[in-house]
């Protein structure tokens, strides 16, 4: 294992302490003060570890990130780093993405005469207290999964470890897996919930988004031909009343992996009556019945994992909880949109802080790939198209300024300019401009002996 971390596999467990909750007491057998790094400071710092070096001090620093050091007896003797605005993992050289609420701490080290004093996990504990004092909810760690001594103060405070992250070099390329357990993922949708419901609502998008999936439920489901509809995220219903779980039909299902998600999806539809059911899981492990859904609409819920196996397994999922007859309608980010495929392979830090995309993306599949997936679980794909051909980064812009009623732009004018573009549909360029494809499938109804 130490011969492929140091050609072409790497790996850290990912630790994660909650916030919420009081910071654990820990001892420390050493008299120490631990405060926030100043300018006044860097050269002592760098006294104690020349490396990085006193311009990456400065560097990073002015980008926001913030040093706690403990001093004993007048200089350093241990240091650590967190970041609230981005994540980066030096060791892997990729992104580790925030949500809002979530800080990341790095670059840890404590001189070789002071450990196994407890010196790390009193400087962990007060820079938790800190960032929990500052409205922070989480804190997230990587460690080696060989290195006890780089758990032992992480868990003294109270992390616990929820995931992986991996990096797989072949020459030129690179393939970063995440790999979480599902409360990982709770926590991640409940910040980026969080979030959105502090920006400003983009009423024009969000209202030509619902305008696309009604469309395509018109199309390709049929909700008044009865059994019970699946929605497999419940997002639009949580944070826009431009929501879709009412078009599948009374009594519909909504699921969502983040708890937070849930609830104010359901607070939001509950003045409706409409009797919809929701519910907390993931769609790798549905917790409802094989068989018992008519129709499924999987509208862009399965391209936020990093893995593409993932969606495979969801797609599993999904499949098995088709009644025979059944309808699938799933859309996936388009890689054949230039625009799309641009995206994916920049690095999420950099989207998030430019504001292109508000949530992580991850992997998906192509036309070919998709349909090939869908055959291989027995369904049948009788149609594949595009949809969502506005420009999505300025429409969204535009949708912000319309907000504010900038420039005379209204929501509604905006929605019909929007939808102006789903004409493109038409065009034999279709796979090029649209920001979804669309897939429709049906689950076969088993044969009979004699058929």
């Amino acid at each position: 294992m130490r011969i492929l971390s140091a050609t072409v596999y790497r790996r850290l467990v990912v630790m994660r302490l909650s916030l919420d909750a009081p910071i654990a007491e820990v001892a420390c057998k050493l008299p120490v003060r631990v405060e926030p790094l100043r300018e006044s400071d860097v050269e002592d710092l760098v006294r104690f570890q020349p490396d990085p070096g006193a311009r990456e001090v400065r560097r990073r620093l002015g980008a926001g990130h913030r040093c706690f050091a403990a001093w004993h007896q007048g200089r350093i003797v241990h240091a650590g780093w967190v970041s609230t605005s981005a994540g980066w993992i030096d060791y892997l050289g990729c992104e580790m993405p925030l949500a809002q609420g979530d800080a990341y701490q790095f670059s840890s080290f404590t001189d070789p005469a002071f450990r196994g004093l407890g010196v790390a996990s009193a400087r962990v504990a007060a820079m938790a207290g800190a960032l929990q004092r500052e409205g922070y909810r989480r804190l997230i760690a990587c460690a080696l999964p060989e290195n006890a001594a780089a758990f032992r103060p992480l868990l003294r405070v109270g992390y616990q470890p929820v995931g992986r992250v991996s990096v797989v070099w072949l020459g030129p390329w690179r393939l970063v897996r995440r790999r979480a357990f599902e409360s990982t993922l709770q926590g991640y949708w409940d910040g980026v919930l969080d979030e959105m419901l502090a920006t400003p609502p983009i009423e024009a998008w969000r209202a030509y988004m619902r305008r696309v999936y009604v469309e395509l439920v018109r199309r390709w489901l049929s909700p008044s031909a009865g059994g019970l509809g699946l929605k497999t995220d419940l997002f639009e219903e949580a944070v826009t009343p431009h929501e879709v779980l009412s078009q599948l039909g009374p009594g519909s299902v909504g699921v969502d992996v983040s708890p937070a998600v849930a609830v104010a999806a359901r607070r939001r539809l509950s003045v409706r009556d409409e009797g919809h059911l929701f519910v907390v899981g993931d769609l790798r492990r549905v917790p409802l019945r094989s068989g018992s859904m008519a129709r499924v609409l999987a509208g862009s819920s399965l391209d936020h994992y990093a893995d593409k196996a993932d969606i495979g397994t969801s797609l599993a999922e999904l499949a098995r909880l088709l009644a025979p007859g059944g309808v699938l309608l799933l859309t996936l980010d388009n890689p054949h949109n230039p625009a799309v495929w641009l995206r994916n392979h920049l690095p999420f830090r950099i989207l998030k802080q430019v504001g292109l995309v508000p949530y992580y993306v991850g992997a998906t599949y192509g036309r070919e790939e998709a349909r090939a997936h869908l055959e291989a679980l027995g369904l049948e794909v009788t149609d594949v198209d595009a949809v969502a051909h506005a420009p999505r980064a300025p429409a969204i812009w535009l949708a912000a300024l319309a907000d504010r009623r900038i420039a005379g732009l209204s929501p509604a004018r905006l929605e019909r300019f929007l939808w102006s573009f789903e004409a493109m549909g038409r065009w034999p360029t279709r796979h090029w401009t649209g920001y979804y494809l669309a897939l429709r499938a049906e689950k076969r109804w088993a044969r009979t002996p004699g058929t």
